[in-house]
């Protein structure tokens, strides 16, 4: 995963695992996989690129040639369309930990 630029580089900053995060106003400390579902969840909600439309699936050919496959519709393309992102989701890792890792999501977006 590749930060997103922005807010003083928040993203980048979680996945420096050598860096304190001092000076964002937190008292406690994220563990390192909260850092990545923290910095997971900033790109989420903030990377305005398209991304691979995951109702296609790829397929292989025989002579290995590859195309995508939309099974609901059935159809069938060359190339893989692309879809604007999702906004938001559930964090689901540990009960009372996400209560953490989201304080600092919504501390970074500065609401």
């Amino acid at each position: 995963m590749s930060p997103v630029d922005g807010l003083g580089g928040i993203a980048s900053r979680l996945l420096d695992f050598e860096d304190s995060l001092e000076g964002l106003g937190m008292r406690s400390q994220l563990y390192t996989y909260q850092r990545r579902s923290v910095a997971a969840m900033l790109q989420k909600e903030l990377d305005p690129r398209d991304v691979p439309d995951p109702l296609y699936i790829p397929v292989k050919t025989i002579d290995g040639k590859e195309f995508y496959l939309q099974p609901g519709t059935m159809e069938v393309l060359q190339e893989r369309p692309m879809t604007a992102p999702c906004r938001g989701g559930i964090l689901c890792e540990e009960l009372g930990v996400q209560v953490r890792r989201i304080i600092y999501c919504t501390y970074a977006h500065g609401f």
